[in-house]
């Protein structure tokens, strides 16, 4: 979930106009940040936020207080959902991932274990401490009775995903495999990913993909053998999402059987829809990364009763 960047697309500067006047007709100002990051929040969620800020652990982002905070729009799209009332949503993501799921639960910037991606030293990360974190997980039960979870990656006016870290560090004595898919596939292990500088643990991103998939190659079959690493630019972050969801799936103490990660986004968002489709095309199916817009969440509130914030969403982020 990356924040307002220097350098905007045409889409973030259209926004960021809109935004500006909603604000001025809210409270006559025009600024881009708001005095406190709970501001930003629809006002019936506030307190809410507040506690799942605390109960999730949740690291605020820099720019939570901009009035184009991703992190923001994740909770206003999803707070209303924590209190319950998810049968629209429910049927929502079962359509989108193709399987009947009833969600129970909802978490945000969630962080799993520690061991089970290897990116942290201990159990969850201490200070600023870098580790991935799933911007909103859904948990809940499959038709059958199964644990499932459904991981979604938020984004509003962002143009790309995190790019990868590791390439320009100057611990990777191992550049050549940030050149080359083939090499990467080759010899995963060899990826400088796999011990960064001062880390205790091995990560394990390919593990997870070698044990779901046998290998990591056949993890990634549309990555382009010829070119250079597919996760050296913005295919890293979607890539260590997934990673989260088939480690969970292996991982027979997290009560989950089934994962799958997805987008949320905004509808008018063309940057990062195409990003995303060029990630679909990495996968062995384009089903594995189901797509939600922001405007379809909304109407599931709305079908819930919750009107006047549906009206304040759509109103606020031009949905």
């Amino acid at each position: 979930m990356a924040e307002p960047r220097q350098h905007a697309s045409a889409f973030a500067d259209s926004l960021q106009a809109h935004l500006e006047g909603w604000r001025q007709g809210v409270d006559g100002s025009r600024h881009r940040w708001w005095d406190h990051w709970r501001d930003g929040i629809y006002r019936d969620y506030r307190d809410l936020a507040e506690v799942a800020v605390r109960s999730d652990g949740v690291r605020l982002h820099a720019h939570a207080a901009h009035l184009r905070s991703s992190q923001a729009f994740a909770f206003n799209l999803f707070l209303p959902f924590r209190q319950g009332g998810n049968l629209m949503l429910s049927k929502l993501l079962s359509a989108a991932i193709g399987a009947d799921i009833a969600i129970d639960e909802v978490r945000f910037e969630w962080v799993p274990p520690g061991a089970l991606l290897g990116e942290v030293d201990g159990e969850s990360p201490t200070g600023d401490e870098p580790a991935t974190a799933v911007d909103v997980a859904l948990r809940g039960r499959l038709a059958d009775g199964r644990g499932a979870a459904v991981l979604l990656e938020v984004k509003l006016s962002e143009a790309d995903f995190t790019h990868c870290g590791g390439r320009e560090s100057r611990g990777n004595r191992r550049r050549d495999v940030c050149g080359s898919a083939r090499l990467l596939f080759d010899e995963p292990d060899a990826c400088y990913l796999r011990r960064p500088l001062r880390s205790s643990r091995d990560r394990r991103y390919w593990e997870i993909f070698t044990k779901s998939h046998g290998s990591v190659g056949a993890a990634f079959p549309g990555a382009d053998r010829e070119g250079p690493c597919p996760f050296a630019f913005g295919m890293q972050q979607p890539m260590r999402n997934l990673a989260i969801a088939r480690g969970i799936e292996q991982d027979r103490d997290s009560g989950v059987d089934r994962a799958w990660f997805a987008l949320c986004a905004h509808d008018d968002n063309p940057d990062v829809a195409a990003r995303w489709d060029g990630w679909r095309g990495l996968l062995p199916e384009p089903a594995m990364a189901p797509y939600l817009t922001a405007s379809a969440v909304v109407g599931c509130g709305e079908e819930e009763g919750l009107g006047e914030w549906a009206a304040w969403m759509r109103g606020r982020y031009r949905l």
